[in-house]
C-alpha cells in the first residue's frame, strides 16, 4: 500500500512491488546504469525483464554538459516503478590555482539544475570519480577537497549525502596520496570491480564496505540494444539509498 500511496497509480505500484517482493533483505538484487551510449531505452521491457530493480542514469558532466537522454531516462524509469538516481561525471581538471573549489560548486549546481525535483523512490545522486581528476600525486588532496565540496552542495540541497562511484585504479591514480583521503569514507560507495561471479575482493580503502557493486560493463538487458553496465546490491540497501 505504501507503493500505491507514493506512485498514485496501481499499475506502476504493482511493477515496483514486483521488483522487490521475491527478495529477502540480504539477497542481492540487480540494477543497471545507463548513459547516451545505450541509445533509446524501452523502459517497459527493462522493467518486465526481472533483472532491473534499480537504475542510475548519467545526467551531467563538468559545468555545462547535459546528457541528451537524461530526462527521457529518468522519466522512463520512474514511469515503470524502477527506483532511479542521477549521476554526474566530475571534471576537477580545471585551473585549480585560479578557481580553487569554485568549479566543484558550479558542477554541483549544474547537476542539481538538471536533476530538478525529486520523485518518490528516487535514489540519492552519485558523483562519478574517474578520469576527470588530476593524476599528479601532489594534487590528490585537491581532488578530495573538490569531491567533498561537490557533495556538500548536493547534500545541502537535497538533504541526503550523495554516493561516490569509483574503482581501485581511480583511487590509486587520483586519490591515494591525499592527506584528507579518509574524509571520503563517510559517503556510501558504489564500487566498480568486474567479476561475473562473486563479490569484490580488491582493497576498498578508504572505505570499509561497498553499497553497490558494478560487476560488468558489457551486460545484456532486454529493452536495451547496446551493452550496458550491470550492478548489484542487497535488497535492504535499496531503501537506505533512497532520498525519501
Amino acid at each position: 500500500t505504501y507503493l500505491l500511496a507514493e506512485h498514485k497509480d496501481a499499475k506502476v505500484a504493482d511493477v515496483a512491488w514486483s521488483h522487490l517482493k521475491h527478495a529477502d533483505d540480504d539477497e542481492m538484487i540487480d540494477g543497471i546504469d545507463v548513459s547516451g551510449w545505450q541509445g533509446e531505452i524501452d523502459w517497459k521491457t527493462v522493467s518486465e525483464s526481472g533483472i532491473c530493480s534499480f537504475a542510475f542514469c548519467k545526467l551531467t558532466e563538468g559545468q555545462t554538459h547535459i546528457q541528451k537522454s537524461a530526462q527521457r531516462n529518468l522519466d522512463g524509469a520512474r514511469a515503470w516503478g524502477i527506483p532511479v538516481g542521477g549521476y554526474h561525471f566530475g571534471r576537477s581538471v580545471s585551473d585549480y590555482e585560479k578557481d580553487g573549489l569554485l568549479d566543484a560548486t558550479a558542477e554541483a549546481e549544474h547537476f542539481l539544475s538538471v536533476w530538478g525535483t525529486s520523485q518518490p523512490d528516487d535514489l540519492r545522486p552519485v558523483l562519478d570519480v574517474e578520469t576527470g581528476f588530476h593524476k599528479d600525486p601532489a594534487l590528490h588532496s585537491f581532488n578530495v577537497s573538490w569531491i567533498l565540496e561537490w557533495c556538500r552542495v548536493v547534500e545541502e540541497s537535497l538533504g541526503k549525502p550523495p554516493i561516490i562511484y569509483t574503482a581501485r585504479w581511480a583511487v590509486q591514480s587520483r586519490l591515494a596520496h591525499a592527506d584528507n583521503l579518509g574524509e571520503l569514507a563517510k559517503f556510501d560507495l558504489w564500487w566498480a570491480e568486474y567479476r561475473k561471479s562473486g563479490l569484490p575482493r580488491k582493497d576498498l580503502s578508504p572505505w570499509k564496505e561497498w553499497k553497490v557493486h558494478q560487476w560488468t560493463g558489457s551486460g545484456a538487458v532486454p529493452g536495451i540494444d547496446a551493452k550496458c553496465d550491470r550492478n548489484r546490491m542487497k535488497k535492504s540497501t535499496l531503501k537506505e539509498l533512497m532520498l525519501s
